[in-house]
């Protein structure tokens, strides 16, 4: 008579730590993990409010949520990581210079912290930014306006890069400042 009360008390309380452990593991922040398989996800919080890209599509084009990824220029050994993002309303863009690292960069945590302008566009040597795109504006980090991206796995071989991300971003001609965090992003070249 003993053990049939000892099992199901075993069993029920089997069953509420599993409980207990799945609610741990799950977020519910509205974001994509942080995964490292190259599942070509992103996202982040943008002043608090949390954000992932969807892609356009209409008139028979589909432009995917997210591409790019190493990028190389014409006539250089170094590989870069630019990380676009297509969405809608608004677009996120990481850019990671390789300034010295032969090849592809390794994981490490990058400063977005010198004046710049985005690819393609604009004149100059590039730097490390972040960048937000929305209303036909770019906000992107500066000298005051700084952030990091962080590379936690570069696999060359693969082609998967995965990190986190935060910065803020600014436009000189509205003024306006946009907070960037929980930044999150597995991608793979496509």
């Amino acid at each position: 008579m003993n053990k049939v009360f000892k099992i199901p008390i075993l069993l029920f309380t089997a069953i509420c730590c599993m409980q207990s452990s799945c609610k741990k593991d799950k977020t519910d922040d509205g974001l994509p993990p942080l995964t490292f398989e190259g599942k070509n996800t992103i996202g982040c919080k943008i002043n608090g409010v949390p954000w992932t890209p969807k892609g356009i599509s209409g008139g028979g084009v589909i432009i995917y949520p997210t591409s790019g990824g190493y990028y190389a220029v014409f006539n250089s050994p170094l590989i870069h990581i630019w990380i676009k993002t297509s969405d809608p309303s608004n677009e996120i863009d990481l850019f990671i210079k390789n300034s010295n690292s032969p090849n592809y960069l390794l994981p490490n945590k990058f400063l977005c912290n010198q004046n710049t302008n985005s690819l393609p566009f604009g004149s100059g040597e590039k730097q490390t930014y972040g960048l937000y795109r929305v209303n036909s504006k770019e906000y992107i980090t500066d000298n005051s306006h700084t952030g990091w991206i962080e590379v936690i796995k570069s696999d060359s071989v693969n082609k998967i890069i995965s990190g986190r991300f935060e910065f803020d971003v600014y436009n000189s001609s509205d003024g306006k400042v946009y907070k960037i965090t929980e930044g999150r992003f597995d991608y793979t070249n496509h």
